[in-house]
């Protein structure tokens, strides 16, 4: 005959079961989510550096593209021109080792040489970014002070009093800029500011904000803005080219290239004074920005390589990298 204690400690037994049961259940789902995550991690880590040579095969076949087009007899050019080899848009796309690739191509004459160009387009461009007009004012004059060659600063300028308060402390440069990557030391200049960020506009469609970067070079050796390259923000900042002007060369020359300035008022009903010419260029510099996204198939891992490639036929292998950086944020 079962005694009421004797039920009570198969009661109790019972429950302690199930306490461990409860426990291991525990243990094993916290050990099940350890090992998605490592092995998600692990995916990833493969992912992105299969992604990593995919960017970089794709930015030797642009090299290797922009060489060909380069080296193409003029004759043969002419008749190639009825319709715009991609890589005259500045893309180039492909794929390889079960990856995709996009490069991005800009000539160096499609950016404004931050070492040479004016004030009043720096701040142009600045505002047409959408950097509001107080910081606007702090970075322009900081831009003017770093690259000036005293030590007198502008009303919202800054040289080494400014610098040397920072942690850690640094001086002015007081002289040219070697890359662009240098405005993120001047007062001013965020991260965001210089690398740019996705927004929403009014209308609903995505667009670029700020991304000072993309649109500032060191290795142009003029102030002239090659048309077919230049973004949309650096042409409005042209001294003495109207927005509605800007505007059309910009959506003329990604349907189809300019063969010299001439062209654009021979096709546009455009008038461009003498304040705007001596801005505007149409032949290739021969230094090309080259960013290439790389990403494997069925996978969101993607990475990302900016490079600045000179091609010269002095060269040894034809090119001569000035500039490689594999830590671009993925805006």
């Amino acid at each position: 005959m079962t005694t009421r204690a004797t039920r009570n400690e198969r009661g109790v037994i019972l429950i302690a079961l199930l306490w461990i049961l409860v426990a291991i259940s525990v243990l094993a789902l916290s050990f099940s989510r350890e090992s998605f995550v490592e092995v998600a991690a692990a995916r990833n880590t493969r992912d992105l550096a299969q992604a990593y040579y995919v960017a970089r095969a794709g930015i030797m076949t642009a090299v290797y593209q922009l060489w060909q087009k380069r080296i193409t007899p003029a004759v043969r050019g002419v008749e190639l021109s009825a319709e715009p080899n991609p890589i005259d848009l500045g893309k180039v796309t492909g794929q390889v080792g079960g990856g995709a690739y996009e490069v991005e191509i800009r000539d160096e004459w499609g950016k404004i040489n931050i070492n040479f160009a004016p004030e009043e387009q720096i701040r142009a461009l600045l505002e047409v970014v959408g950097i509001e007009k107080q910081e606007a004012d702090i970075i322009a004059d900081s831009i003017l002070d770093w690259r000036d060659v005293d030590n007198l600063h502008r009303i919202n300028g800054a040289e080494d009093d400014y610098y040397q308060l920072l942690d850690p402390p640094y001086r002015a440069k007081n002289n040219r800029l070697d890359t662009v990557e240098e405005l993120l030391m001047v007062r001013g200049v965020t991260p965001e500011y210089f690398y740019g960020r996705r927004d929403i506009g009014p209308d609903g469609t995505p667009r670029d904000l700020y991304g000072l970067s993309r649109y500032f070079t060191a290795y142009s050796t003029s102030n002239r803005v090659n048309v077919n390259h230049a973004p949309l923000p650096v042409l409005l900042s042209i001294p003495g080219l109207p927005p509605d002007v800007a505007q059309l060369i910009y959506e003329r020359r990604l349907a189809k290239p300019f063969q010299d300035i001439n062209e654009i008022t021979r096709e546009l009903p455009v008038t461009l004074g003498p304040t705007t010419l001596p801005y505007l260029v149409t032949g290739d510099s021969g230094v090309y920005t080259f960013t290439a996204y790389g990403q494997q198939q069925n996978s969101r891992a993607r990475r990302v390589i900016r490079a600045v490639i000179s091609l010269d036929m002095r060269e040894a292998g034809r090119y001569k990298v000035l500039y490689w950086n594999e830590n671009v944020p993925d805006l």
